[in-house]
């Protein structure tokens, strides 16, 4: 019998913001543990929080195998990892300071505007072991803030945003960021011309890559659901477009480097679509078993759950150029706030944009009316497909840059 533990630590202080001020502060410190054992091609799981008596979870992950739910893969074995990606940040009182000293700042210089919602900081710790070798250990830690900006005079339950999202806590970026936002929010502008031109979307936007990831499903490809069934192995988008499944320090975010079957890739990366060819798509021990699929590591569960397949940190490979360089002399339009677009089952693109700004490429110059942008899955990643930028050079962000179809809404 093999018989495996799935352990996860999560702790945060979280800042609540409303009407510019702290209103109030919460702190979590929250252990899960799922004990699995298999068996016959079955697999038990018991799971707990809190304190845990591990043989007492051990017994009743035993007896869940009489529920017979199969699994009848081979458990990861003989892998030995441990990584520790924190980095040093403020104390719990000294970020609450912290918090109060930005948002005094914040109300002096943006009086006519309202900022809500949160600050965090999260540590997390997971952990998989198994007697078959397995132990593998994740540490990170990520700071963010997620700020919703509301001017007074609106009518709007709110009118801008901001985010950061970073290892290390910095006061600076968090301004600057806001403070280009709201500096171009106040110029009023229009579109240079309609029709297709630049449009800037944030990397970790996934709007854009929504239907790839939905069509690039190892389930939906190996029962021919897949608009991309009949494709892999075949070219069928820009040489400029790369997609891969990353687990590199540099872009996980409250990600372990390992699924939650114990898969652990070469260098930290998998490459789904190289350079416009389809490779493969992504797939857990079940998918890639049952279509005969190569394992790709995208599982994911709760600690008391089977483990199911689940898309993990897709990233689009970026270019050698910067943001600006990828405009090539053009201005952009750099999407901000888009809510309640989609693409058709067949792949056509289309949302409109609430909040969207003009940029050269490394600034934000103007709010724009809201406005609308459409394309069409091949060719917003083929001949649309201008590449993604090898700079932070947007509000310190990547950025992806496709040439769309933009009008007024």
């Amino acid at each position: 019998m093999i018989k495996e533990k799935y352990i996860s630590n999560f702790k945060e202080i979280s800042i609540n913001i409303l009407q510019s001020n702290i209103r109030s502060v919460r702190k979590k410190d929250i252990t899960k543990m799922g004990f699995r054992v298999y068996e016959n091609g079955f697999i038990g799981i018991a799971g707990a929080v809190g304190k845990v008596d591990e043989s007492e979870l051990e017994k009743r992950a035993i007896e869940n195998l009489r529920l017979e739910i199969p699994y009848p893969y081979e458990p990861s074995a003989n892998l030995v990892k441990k990584v520790d990606y924190r980095k040093e940040v403020l104390s719990h009182e000294e970020l609450v300071k912290e918090i109060e000293e930005l948002f005094k700042l914040l109300r002096e210089e943006f009086p006519d505007f309202i900022f809500s919602n949160n600050i965090y900081i999260q540590d997390f710790e997971t952990k998989l072991i198994n007697n078959k070798g397995v132990d593998l250990t994740h540490i990170d830690r990520i700071v963010a803030a997620a700020i919703i900006i509301k001017e007074k005079d609106s009518v709007n339950v709110f009118d801008a945003f901001s985010s950061y999202v970073d290892r290390e806590y910095s006061r600076e970026k968090i301004l600057n960021n806001i403070r280009e936002t709201l500096t171009a929010y106040r110029n009023k502008v229009e579109l240079p011309i309609k029709g297709k031109q630049p449009v800037v979307f944030f990397a970790d936007d996934m709007l854009p890559l929504k239907k790839i990831i939905e069509e690039m499903n190892g389930y939906k490809v190996g029962t021919g659901a897949s608009l991309f069934k009949d494709f892999i192995g075949e070219k069928k988008f820009s040489d400029k477009f790369t997609l891969y499944q990353s687990a590199e320090e540099e872009e996980l975010t409250g990600v372990e480097f390992f699924d939650a079957e114990g898969v652990v890739n070469p260098d930290y990366r998998y490459t789904l679509i190289e350079n416009g060819k389809i490779i493969t798509p992504y797939t857990d021990k079940k998918t890639a078993s049952e279509f005969n699929l190569p394992l790709t590591g995208s599982a994911s569960s709760e600690y008391d759950k089977v483990p199911s397949l689940t898309p993990r940190n897709l990233v689009v490979k970026s270019s050698d150029k910067t943001l600006k360089e990828l405009l090539n002399g053009q201005l952009g339009i750099a999407v901000l706030i888009a809510s309640g677009g989609d693409f058709t089952q067949e792949g056509v693109f289309g949302t409109p944009v609430q909040l969207a700004f003009l940029t050269d490429g490394e600034k934000l110059l103007g709010r724009l009316p809201e406005l609308t942008i459409s394309g069409e899955l091949y060719s917003m990643f083929g001949d649309d497909f201008v590449g993604k930028s090898q700079n932070k050079g947007l509000l310190d962000n990547k950025t992806m840059v496709f040439n769309l179809e933009v009008d007024y809404i």
